[in-house]
């Protein structure tokens, strides 16, 4: 702490003013602000802090038992001081320096346990809005193709997707209207993909569903469309940033302030100098498979402590201990990539995994319908050497192939080098000829046995190869294929990369093209994440490859192109293509041409235009904008605003904006996903000198595909600046007070709002209602009210009120 000299009542000079001055001050403890406190400067250089206040920001810092200790010896206190909390373990200090009550001291037996490797919480998140009861959209595009110098041209096909939330439940669509090709006929129809209604329970990571569904398989299962109802039940879907680590609930305790060092399989991952307490490291990121933790203690007397333990890794896919499972109910469809017809028999698919913490994980499939049932199950193993084995099959009942199995087995190996990393998986697959599923009734396997492996090393953080092995085994008159080789990556430097490989293929005599040796080389430039530039050549298909591509951004006027030339033989073809995004409507065209060699090339010419937009609901507004593939909200001006435009973007300094609101309609921000936490900005255009805009950002959470609306600006959108001095003429301050609505109206209940001057006595109060008169008091010693004025803010007003010089005590 800075040194403060000492006053004339005997304590630091923490108040020059000789007065008492009211303030709110953040409170801090080891660096870290645990939130604002009301607080009082005393004329005798005290500081007194409201008791209700200092208990809640402590909770976080105490365990259950200090902090209930300090509620009693603080029972009865409206506010205290530091000498109230002597022999409670907890020590206090005033910096002026930087305006913060600084909490010094907290006994280590007091404080609450902390979770060095926790993940960020949700639930702390500090969300500012929520959605609307009711919302919808409906994207809407048109793609039109025309193949010059043709006879015909097919008419436009029309996409349509949306979805409709009212309260807790969605309906989401999709539909098509376009050329329907037949085996004998074409016709321009109408087109279902799907349409279903869908409720979550986000608390229990659950999703419902009814109408068309998209089961999820899992194992041996096969995948069938069907129509009814289901369930799934899967954490990622509601948590996509879960933290993949084992919940062992293992603690340090430290006496004395110490480095403590946690080394993983013996490389140091993380150095962290602690305070005295008690703290949680059992959420410590661990590989899959066998890990040795290693942790060193130093404390400040240069005294070690060492401690060590194995732990082993299951995720399966999933957090340790987590389980997840899908049910599945309805007709079968035989259609499949068109419109669904549920004129299948009616089936049932579902699964069940369970990762457990110090046994290997399971999962347990069944399908089942009229004409086959199959029973599918899972496990792996994790071995000592940072291995894993992973075993799944199943066996089968049909009504046409009779029974049936199938196996596989797959090995992975992670390789931690201290910063660098292999690995190599080995996957191995046998069919019977009789397994069938909901997918293959009839049991129809064309290959027995499948063998693939993979290895991947990392020479540097430059140099790294990939090699690939397969084996599949034909059956029923499909001869056996394979194919073998290796590829390398190397960074030439931040943009370039150099691919080069080498393999050898074998494939049944009719399929014969491809077979025998291959050599690729490629050159890539990727100066940022938009930019690509690639070219590349492969002897297997005699295929010469030059692309470039610049994808947009989700912000208005932003423009995309590329384009690919390739050679392949007796082939030529060249394709560019750019897209735009406006305010109302992303646009794209790509022109295709096609010839046998570079000097016939556009003896076949195709080009193709698609544009659409989206139209959006949510809190009684509308806006049109561009495609909302989840979440989105809808900024609106105030009418106070007249004709300025809103904004909503990520970069406001640099007019990158997403959406704009206008003569259309609101502005749509359709970048929102759900079930994760984000923050939206906004602004207006040219406001009003002194119109308070608001925070000009808000935190939401969206729920799936919901909508919100933000109405920018307010009724109390004017501001009042000005100077407060006593009679003598000098300046009144560093005060407190609060700003009073004098004219109240019927069915209103406004809160005072705070009033305060700096050091010359100049003040700000904001959030002023047009036409009303206000009334603004000061707090004198102990709490009286010894200095006020009133103003009245003019009707007409655009926003901004100088007040000038006022002399306390008098009406103006």
């Amino acid at each position: 702490m800075p040194q403060v000299p000492m006053g004339a009542h005997g304590r630091p000079d923490i108040n020059p003013y000789e007065r008492d001055i009211d303030m709110t001050v953040p409170l801090t403890f080891m660096g870290r602000s645990l939130g604002d406190i009301p607080m009082r400067l005393t004329a005798d250089d005290r500081f007194l802090l409201d008791a209700t206040a200092f208990l809640r920001l402590m909770e976080p810092i105490l365990n259950a038992d200090a902090h209930a200790q300090l509620a009693g010896h603080l029972k009865g206190l409206s506010d205290f001081g530091p000498e109230n909390l002597e022999q409670t373990g907890v020590g206090l200090t005033y910096d002026p320096s930087t305006l913060a009550v600084v909490v010094v001291e907290v006994s280590p037996d007091q404080r609450a346990v902390q979770d060095l490797f926790a993940p960020p919480r949700e639930d702390l998140d500090d969300i500012t809005l929520q959605p609307s009861g009711f919302s919808a959209y409906l994207n809407l595009s048109a793609v039109e193709t025309y193949v010059w110098n043709s006879e015909s041209t097919d008419p436009p096909t029309l996409d349509f997707d949306g979805a409709v939330r009212f309260g807790k439940v969605v309906f989401e669509g999709a539909a098509q209207l376009g050329q329907s090709f037949g085996l004998t006929d074409s016709s321009y129809k109408f087109t279902r993909n799907y349409a279903r209604l869908v409720y979550d329970q986000p608390g229990s990571y659950r999703r419902f569903f009814v109408g068309d569904l998209d089961p999820e398989i899992r194992g041996q299962q096969a995948y069938v469309q069907m129509g009814g109802i289901g369930v799934l039940r899967q954490q990622r879907r509601f948590n996509t940033f879960r933290s993949a680590v084992l919940q062992a609930n293992r603690q340090l305790v430290l006496q004395r302030e110490s480095t403590v060092r946690f080394l993983r399989n013996g490389a140091l991952y993380r150095e962290i100098r602690l305070q005295p307490g008690r703290y949680d490291f059992g959420s410590l990121p661990l590989l899959a498979g066998s890990n040795d933790i290693a942790i060193q203690v130093t404390d400040n007397s240069g005294a070690t402590q060492n401690l060590a333990y194995q732990q082993y890794l299951d995720p399966i896919d999933l957090d340790p201990g987590d389980y997840e499972y899908g049910a599945f109910l309805g007709s079968t469809s035989r259609t499949f990539g068109s419109q669904p017809e549920y004129g299948g028999p009616v089936a049932f698919t579902g699964f069940f995994r369970k990762a457990f913490l110090n046994r290997p994980a399971i999962g347990v499939g069944l399908q089942v319908s009229k004409d086959v049932q199959t029973v599918t199950g899972q496990t792996q193993f994790v071995l000592g050497n940072a291995g894993r084995v992973l075993l799944d099959g199943g066996v089968s009942n049909g009504k046409i192939a009779g029974q049936g199995f199938a196996l596989g087995l797959s090995y992975e190996h992670y390789f931690d080098r201290e910063g660098l990393s292999d690995s190599f998986t080995l996957r191995t697959d046998y069919l019977s000829p009789k397994f069938a599923t909901l997918g293959n009734i009839e049991g129809i396997n064309s290959t027995s046995l499948s063998v693939s492996a993979q290895f991947t090393h990392q020479f540097d953080l430059r140099f790294m190869t990939t090699s690939t092995a397969s084996y599949l085994k034909g059956r029923s008159g499909l001869g056996d294929s394979y194919r073998i080789g290796t590829t390398a990556y190397y960074r030439l430097d931040r943009r370039w990369t150099v691919r080069a490989g080498v393999d050898y293929a074998r494939y049944p005599s009719n399929l014969s093209r491809g077979t025998g040796f291959s050599v690729m080389i490629g050159l890539v430039f990727q100066p940022d994440y938009r930019r690509r530039a690639e070219a590349r050549y492969e002897s297997r298909n005699n295929l010469a490859e030059v692309s470039y591509n610049q994808s947009g951004l989700n912000q208005l006027n932003s423009v995309g192109f590329g384009g690919i030339m390739t050679r392949q033989d007796d082939n030529v073809v060249g394709q560019g293509y750019a897209t735009y995004a406006a305010n109302t409507f992303e646009a794209s065209v790509s022109h295709a041409a096609y010839g046998a060699d570079f000097s016939d090339l556009g003896a076949v010419n195709a080009t193709s235009v698609r544009v659409g937009t989206t139209l959006a609901f949510a809190g009684g507004m509308f806006g049109v904008g561009r495609r909302i593939n989840d979440s989105f909200m809808l900024l609106k001006p105030h009418k106070n605003l007249g004709k300025r435009s809103v904004v909503a973007g990520q970069s406001l300094a640099q007019n990158d904006y997403i959406g704009k609101s206008g003569a259309l309609g609101a502005a749509v921000n359709n970048a929102l996903a759900s079930y994760s936490a984000q923050t939206v900005q906004y602004d207006v255009e040219d406001p009003p000198a002194g119109y308070d805009t608001g925070p000009g950002v808000v935190r939401v959470r969206p729920p799936y595909k919901s909508g919100y609306a933000l109405r920018v600006g307010t009724d109390a959108f004017a501001s009042a600046i000005g100077t407060l001095v006593s009679k003598p003429g000098k300046p009144v301050s560093l005060i407190g007070g609060r700003v009073t609505l004098l004219d109240v109206k019927d069915n209103e209940n406004p809160e005072p709002q705070p009033f305060f001057t700096n050091s010359v006595g100049r003040f700000a109060i904001s959030n002023l209602l047009p036409g009303r008169r206000y009334l603004v008091e000061t707090y004198g010693a102990a709490g009286t009210i010894d200095r006020s004025f009133e103003f009245t803010v003019p009707a007409d007003t655009d926003g901004l009120l100088d007040l000038g010089t006022l002399q306390s005590g008098l009406k103006n």
